[in-house]
């Protein structure tokens, strides 16, 4: 027994010493990040100083936690404690998106806060963010593939179904799926 942790501990040996150097890389740029927690190998593209990270939340491998705007307090993005997120989950945030604590993303996830106004006599690119905060809930279970677009609160223990597209809010403990998602039921 002692010998095979002792195995496990030498062969983790390399691969938590360079999540610690990834964690102090990223805190020296600026994001704030709680004790315990466990990042993979993310992308923080720019601003780093808008995401909060808090104790014991976990980022997968390939994550992407992109913000837009001018530097302010207030973080963009915060992940609360003993959050969980998956491989190749997409956060990218404009003006708050904030997930409560132990939640689960699922992989391949976007979530985001924003999209481009599309008037007919202005080119897309040239049209600024019409942005509204996403806020998900404590205990909340997002399942892979799911799409979480801007102004949606999320409510405390809701499980969200794979593919879906969240377009508006979802109460508390509800079971939703679909495109764009209904509920099927509660949590008991």
């Amino acid at each position: 027994m002692a010998k095979d942790y002792l195995i496990n501990k030498i062969i983790r040996f390399p691969s938590s010493t360079w999540m610690r150097i990834r964690i102090l890389c990223l805190r020296l740029l600026g994001v704030k990040i709680g004790k315990k927690c466990w990042i993979q190998k993310i992308s923080i593209p720019r601003n780093p100083w808008d995401i909060e990270i808090k104790n014991g939340a976990s980022l997968d491998k390939y994550s992407i936690l992109l913000t837009t705007g001018n530097k302010r307090k207030e973080p963009r993005i915060t992940i609360k404690e003993k959050t969980y997120i998956n491989r190749f989950v997409m956060i990218d945030a404009s003006e708050k998106i904030e997930i409560g604590e132990n939640c689960m993303i699922g992989p391949y996830c976007y979530i985001t806060d924003h999209d481009h106004s599309f008037k007919k006599d202005v080119k897309l690119a040239e049209q600024p963010l019409i942005g509204l905060p996403v806020i998900i809930g404590d205990d909340t279970w997002v399942g892979a593939h799911v799409i979480i677009l801007k102004g949606v609160k999320i409510g405390t223990g809701a499980v969200i179904g794979a593919g879906s597209v969240v377009t508006k809010d979802v109460l508390p403990y509800a079971k939703v799926v679909g495109v764009p998602t209904h509920q099927i039921g509660v949590r008991k």
